[in-house]
């Protein structure tokens, strides 16, 4: 290689990164996966939670992607307990009180109980029951299953999350 050759090569690198080592390379490449990582959390926090900049008003949109998300995760659980429920009394003859036990709700792996992500289960009558959901947003779904097996679906505060203006789900 002439002299010439060997300086033009030396002075401006063909490949990007040329003459770093393999180590510089993976420093640089984690560096740039971390900053890419931050700027994408960050992002996602202001989308759901509001800018954190002085000054500024943080509400809570009806609409936000974390409300609407709880909100289809409450009814989601209210739905499995019905369908659990449903399931019992079809294959095992028994009414909705006798399905109604921690063996049968529990492999079902839904929160039973009267607090916020868990499911409240009201058997009213053998033949009937009332299920109420309690979302993390606030929000509240109810589902009664009545006698005639007809099921009504009734959430609030209206309008908001995953709660329709009319209040049915």
């Amino acid at each position: 290689m002439s002299g010439d050759e060997q300086s033009h090569s030396e002075s401006s690198p063909t490949r990007s990164g040329a003459g770093l080592s393999t180590k510089a390379k993976a420093a640089i490449a984690t560096l740039a996966t971390i900053v890419g990582l931050a700027t994408g959390v960050l992002t996602l926090r202001d989308q759901l939670f509001g800018s954190d900049e002085p000054g500024a008003s943080v509400t809570r949109d009806s609409g936000s992607v974390a409300d609407i998300t709880s909100d289809a995760e409450a009814k989601s659980r209210a739905n499995r307990v019905s369908d659990a429920l449903k399931e019992c009394v079809t294959e095992t003859g028994r009414d909705y009180e006798g399905c109604n036990t921690a063996g049968i709700l529990g492999a079902i792996h839904v929160p039973i109980g009267f607090g916020v992500g868990s499911v409240e289960v009201d058997v009213t009558s053998p033949a009937s029951f009332e299920l109420t959901s309690r979302s993390y947003s606030g929000a509240v779904f109810r589902l009664l299953n009545t006698v005639q097996g007809e099921q009504v679906r009734s959430c609030t505060p209206l309008g908001t999350g995953g709660c329709p203006q009319d209040g049915r789900w």
